[in-house]
């Protein structure tokens, strides 16, 4: 289940593999998960393969895949990956990879990557302080997807003005309050053709001939999923309101441009201190699918069979 292989130019790769699907870690640069497919199958991450197989440059390399940064975005986002990484085993399908501590920003990034039953991925990033003071930054998760594709984001429950509700529903307060918020960027073209709303979700297509587009929002449902062909990847991660996030309070973010297409999630913002440590969970599930999930009542059936975490 777990083993080492030459992949994408890169001589030392982890290797997980479950039934169905597999997962590649790179061990020369990283952390980062290079692949998530079935068996055989396209690769649902990006991979710029101008950038796959090199190590130690000196400058930061998106190169695609999974990659672990910190949030707010600063100068420390953009600290390399680009060196050797440790791993050690934790289980059959399981295992930790270790980043050497930044002497620019004093932190130690450690990615845990599990495959678990019925093809579930659990993805954790640990953010360490090994410096001697506080940390102002929280894990950041990126899912590079491969460019083509549409991205699919649960919409509340929709309803009527309470001034129109039908006779004998009686309107609560938080009824006349707003129940979503979006966060938009200066380069963010709500009109460019790439959004679409409907009933029950915000859609959020690639474009290979238009300019960066980024979009960030409050997902309480805590899931986000990207259909590019015939397969659906899904993330899951978690939104507590009581807690203050970065970039205005958002969670998740989308970003594409000509040639990628991301999909983050964001731990909410706090003070960490010396010595200590701050966690962020993903779960990833990959699904096969024939239908086009831009139609909303093929959406709607898709995602209520999809797994509850």
């Amino acid at each position: 289940m777990i083993e080492e292989i030459a992949y994408g130019g890169w001589k030392r790769n982890l290797r997980l593999r479950g039934e169905s699907t597999e997962l590649v870690i790179t061990l020369d640069v990283g952390p980062r998960v290079i692949r998530y497919a079935t068996h055989g199958g396209a690769n649902v991450f990006a991979e710029l393969s101008e950038q796959l197989g090199g190590c130690d440059e000196k400058e930061w390399m998106i190169r695609g895949g999974h990659r672990f940064w910190t949030a707010p975005e600063a100068d420390h986002s953009y600290e390399l990956d680009n060196s050797p990484v440790t791993w050690k085993k934790l289980g059959d399908t399981s295992v930790e990879i270790i980043q050497p501590a930044s002497a620019s920003f004093g932190f130690q990034k450690t990615l845990r990557v599990e495959l678990l039953e019925n093809e579930l991925v659990r993805i954790t990033h640990l953010l360490a302080n090994a410096s001697q003071a506080p940390l102002e930054m929280t894990p950041w998760a990126l899912s590079v997807m491969a460019p083509g594709g549409t991205a699919l984001i649960p919409q509340p429950f929709l309803d009527l003005h309470p001034g129109e509700f039908p006779e004998g529903r009686e309107a609560k307060p938080e009824e006349f309050l707003p129940n979503r918020e979006l966060v938009l960027w200066p380069f963010t073209n709500l009109g460019d053709g790439r959004y679409l709303f409907s009933k029950h979700f915000l859609r959020m297509s690639y474009a290979a001939n238009l300019p960066a587009t980024k979009l960030g929002l409050k997902l309480p449902s805590g899931w986000i999923a990207y259909q590019n062909g015939a397969n659906v990847f899904a993330k899951y991660f978690t939104y507590n309101p009581a807690l203050t996030y970065p970039d205005h309070g958002a969670n998740c973010e989308l970003y594409t441009d000509k040639n990628i297409f991301e999909l983050e999630s964001l731990a909410n913002l706090q003070s960490l201190p010396v010595g200590g440590v701050r966690e962020h969970i993903e779960h990833w599930s990959l699904h096969p699918i024939a239908t086009d999930l831009r139609d909303e009542q093929a959406a709607l059936d898709f995602f209520a069979a999809l797994p509850k975490i």
